[in-house]
């Protein structure tokens, strides 16, 4: 759960066409839904033949950059101490849960986020050592040789900056190339040679699929044709160090004793060097860990390596032979074992085109919490053999590691067939016209937050010493659960409570459609916690990089967690946390059809139930928020976080929460039906959901404003409106609950009211998004402030543009009414546009949760989990039927 400030919202009245920055405005005036050569995106302007480039093709809802040109970022951060944003990021490779990095928009690896107890923040780091690098000679032509990556960035803030490739190498100039992303794709091409150099990357990340989702590979296609009237002789290089998977953070991470080997696999064709790390002293997230790097090599490709080169130097050692003859010396050029490298050879006739097939994988299976004192294997070793028991407990032995070079073997053994199975449930969203291009590629490319942001996605518990909070750990219910943890915001910070409820209902609608079973599974572990909570309401799981037992003892994810606290009228933080828990359990169970999950969900549904009631006071049917005003004494702290909007000032109820409460009434008298609950007990919630029904209609509407008011003011007509206010209402209709407000009220107010949250414009005449709250005509103030004033209330937050936007669009469903679609699709394509489209933000691949209504560039918390809520979007203009194989 979070304990700083976090920020959401937006809504808007004109219904103007987004604009759209440089080459993205190519792409999606050429081929709306299709495919574009990447050149055609974002060629060089210096180069005099890139429109007839032939390299990779990419969807036209690709975010496309120059490759290496990183803008500085805003530099007016909306709330000091928070994390900063980073520019330049990219696509993340590697499974969920597997450890992942980033390729960045310089082509370097990185940063890093490998998961445990050292990863509470991603590693701003680039391995200077891992590129690929092309050799070109165009008949007897002198040639060419190329790194495939510019120096990273370089600013004042280190958070900022990225160590470059090495000194020895000859590396591209910003601007020599393109880089394109879709997740879980990403594309680059290059200009310098005469030959048409690209290519893809990506993971198997298979929605629906835990085997292929989960595993450590990066898949890097890299596409050769030759259109010169001259035979070609290329070479494609992968060099890799072995690399641990932390660095400079606690506890300290020991990897030594390197080795490094290579393998000819003639029966698959596949050759691989892998590096490996086996010495006992290893730490226990480095123990027997290893990389393999691997080609495929195709008729007519020949494949040179060496098994070691000097990491530590300047890459002269290895670029040399490279550079000479294209080919390496099939033997070390030293002895440390620091680096591999593998290079595949091409003679290309004019006219002829050819893709060499390369792999990246790695075996890092344990991942440890709490100073090392908590050990859990990852979930991709259940699928290399990997066992557990009926607790979920890490079987010992069942794993026989240093799996790398057999991961790379079957990666690359399936790599078509991988690939068809990402396309399968890829392209129909990445290509369908019927969404707007802007929220493909803000939905697509949200994705990305999930590997990358997973600590822990886990294939059963090797060992612990830390005493549970419970009397059992959280996960040991149901056997074949694979508990998964991800942070509010892997840019470090606060916000790192494990998705958060009042967080992660935004985002968990993506979650059921991509990866169902983390879903599932982090439901089950709710029913744990509520279940062994002294009264129902635990705090979400969460980790610490702290090696002082007092910190973990509490932040032990799924293991120790913070209790809740006992329920009482405004002494509640994030009351609508409970509501959203019980509508979740409830939620997962009706779209799955999976009863016997809200069998076992029920006794924790009708606890949490029972917390939310303890929180409405006598003479009242709706909880009691903290109050702004007179903070209740019993509050741990005098900052009265309501819900998830923070310190937007409550006076006593709001029609949030209240509307959540209402929802959770419902989803528990549905419930409760299924599993045959007491009509007595029906009747009881049937009474008490009419009774708040009324007492909500009568707190909140204001029929002069024409809107639900977020609170009571002041006075009779001194009040505000929440942007979010239909929230509840949204889940109801999408799970096919009854309505929580008067249906007549909720369409006058999407109607009438868009215009009190009126989007401002940036300098290019773009929007940029409608925030939290709303003021009636003629209100110069709101009626009460917070602590950080009107900071969130003036707060755009991406995560609640889309929901909203989906709100409209279903409304305009239901009501027949395109005018309330048209403001839906504007509220999430203004936020999209600033992420994916406007550079100067550099707000790619770590969407904050908030900037300011009037300035794009003051943020506030980068990379931050809610924004998933895009998906409620896609699937509000049409719903989303993944196909899967």
């Amino acid at each position: 759960m979070l304990i700083q400030p976090r920020p959401f919202g937006r809504l808007r009245v004109r219904r103007r066409a987004v604009s759209r920055t440089g080459t993205a405005a190519v792409i999606a005036a050429a081929l709306i839904g299709g495919f574009v050569p990447l050149n055609a995106a974002n060629a060089s302007p210096n180069d005099p033949n890139s429109h007839a480039r032939d390299f990779f093709a990419v969807p036209a809802a690709a975010t496309v950059r120059q490759l290496g040109e990183i803008p500085p970022g805003p530099s007016t951060p909306g709330f000091p101490g928070l994390p900063e944003s980073v520019p330049g990021l990219g696509i993340p490779l590697g499974g969920v849960g597997a450890g992942s990095f980033m390729i960045n928009q310089s082509g370097t690896f990185g940063p890093w986020f490998f998961g445990g107890s050292q990863d509470d923040s991603w590693e701003m780091r680039a391995l200077p050592q891992a590129a690929f690098h092309v050799r070109e000679q165009i008949g007897t032509d002198q040639t060419t040789v190329k790194t495939l990556a510019t120096n990273g960035p370089q600013s004042t803030s280190a958070a900022r900056s990225w160590q470059s490739p090495l000194p020895g190498w000859n590396l591209l100039q910003p601007g020599e190339g393109s880089y394109a992303a879709l997740y879980p794709f990403g594309w680059t091409s290059y200009t310098p040679f005469k030959t048409d150099v690209s290519m893809r990357f990506f993971s198997p990340i298979v929605a629906g699929e835990d085997k292929r989702t989960s595993l450590p590979v990066a898949y890097f296609d890299v596409r050769l044709a030759n259109h010169t009237t001259k035979t070609s002789n290329i070479s494609v290089m992968f060099t890799m160090p072995n690399a641990p998977a932390h660095e400079g953070r606690q506890p300290a991470t020991v990897r030594t004793g390197l080795d490094s080997q290579f393998t000819n696999d003639r029966k698959s064709g596949i050759q691989a060097v892998t590096m490996t790390s086996n010495d006992p002293s290893n730490t226990v997230d480095a123990s027997r860990s290893e990389w393999t790097i691997a080609a495929k090599p195709q008729a007519g490709q020949k494949v040179t390596y060496t098994t070691s080169w000097n990491a530590n130097g300047d890459g002269s050692d290895v670029y040399a032979p490279f550079s000479d003859t294209g080919a390496l010396t099939n033997a070390p050029i030293d002895n440390s074992h620091s680096a591999g490298a593998i290079s595949v050879a091409v003679t290309l006739k004019p006219g002829e085109v050819s893709t060499v097939p390369f792999a990246l994988t790695w075996d890092f299976p344990q991942v440890a919490f709490a100073n090392n004192n908590t050990v859990w294997m990852r979930h991709y070793t259940n699928f290399y053999g990997a066992k557990e028991d009926t607790q979920n407990n890490y079987v010992a032995g069942s794993y026989p590691f240093n799996q790398s070079l057999a991961i790379a073997r079957d990666a690359l053994t399936a790599h078509d067939e991988s690939l068809r199975a990402v396309e399968q449930w890829w392209k129909p969203i990445a290509n369908d016209p019927a969404y707007p291009l802007v929220i493909r590629t803000g939905a697509l490319n949200q994705l990305a937050q999930v590997p990358f942001k997973t600590a822990l996605w886990e294939g059963g518990l090797v060992s612990n010493t830390v005493a549970p909070t419970g009397v059992k750990r959280q996960g040991t219910t149901v056997p074949g659960t694979h508990l998964y943890l991800g942070v509010d915001s892997n840019a470090g910070g606060g916000a790192n409570g494990g998705m958060g409820t009042e967080v992660g209902t935004y985002s968990s609608l993506a979650y059921s459609q991509v990866f169902p079973t983390i879903e599932r599974d982090r439901l089950r572990a709710k029913i744990d916690a509520v279940n062994a909570d002294p009264y129902g309401d635990p705090w979400d799981p969460g980790l610490t990089s702290s090696t002082d037992p007092a910190a973990y003892s509490v932040r032990d994810p799924f293991i120790t967690w913070t209790q809740g606290q006992q329920p009482s009228p405004g002494n509640v933080w994030f009351i609508d946390k409970p509501s959203e828990n019980l509508f979740r359990l409830y939620d997962y169970a009706q779209s799955n059809h999976d009863w016997n999950f809200l069998r076992q969900a029920y006794p924790a549904m009708r606890k949490l139930l029972a917390y939310i009631q303890a929180t409405i006071p006598p003479g009242s049917t709706l909880p009691e928020a903290p109050n702004m005003n007179a903070p209740s004494p019993n509050l741990k702290s005098p900052l009265p976080y309501a819900n998830v909007f923070d310190v937007i000032p409550v006076n006593k109820v709001d029609a949030y929460d209240s509307q959540l409460y209402l929802l959770a009434l419902e989803s528990i008298s549905a419930a409760g039906k299924s599993v045959g609950e007491s009509k007595a007990t029906l009747a009881t919630w049937n009474a008490e959901l009419k009774a708040a029904k009324t007492e909500y209609e009568a707190t909140f509407w204001n029929a002069d404003h024409q809107y639900y008011r977020y609170t009571p003011g002041p006075t009779a007509n001194n009040d505000s409106v929440l942007l979010a206010t239909f929230f509840a209402q949204h889940l109801a209709e999408r799970a096919g609950l009854p309505d929580l407000v008067d249906t007549s009220r909720y369409r006058l107010q999407l109607k009438s009211q868009i215009a009190l949250f009126q989007s401002k414009l940036d300098s290019q005449g773009r929007e940029i998004g409608s925030p939290n709250m709303g003021l009636p005509p003629g209100s110069t103030g709101f009626p009460y402030l917070g602590f950080a004033g009107t900071t969130y209330e003036d707060g755009v937050w991406p995560t609640v543009d889309y929901f909203v936007g989906a709100t409209y669009v279903d409304a305009a469903k239901r009501f027949k009414d395109t005018g309330l679609r048209a403001e839906g699709l504007d509220l999430g394509s203004a936020v999209a546009t600033q992420v994916w489209q406007v550079n100067e933000n550099g707000y790619q691949f770590n969407t904050p949760l908030q900037w300011n209504k009037s300035d794009a560039g003051r943020w506030i918390y980068p990379a931050f989990e809610s924004n998933l809520s895009s998906w409620e979007l896609l699937n509000a203009i049409k719903p989303v039927t993944i196909r899967r194989g």
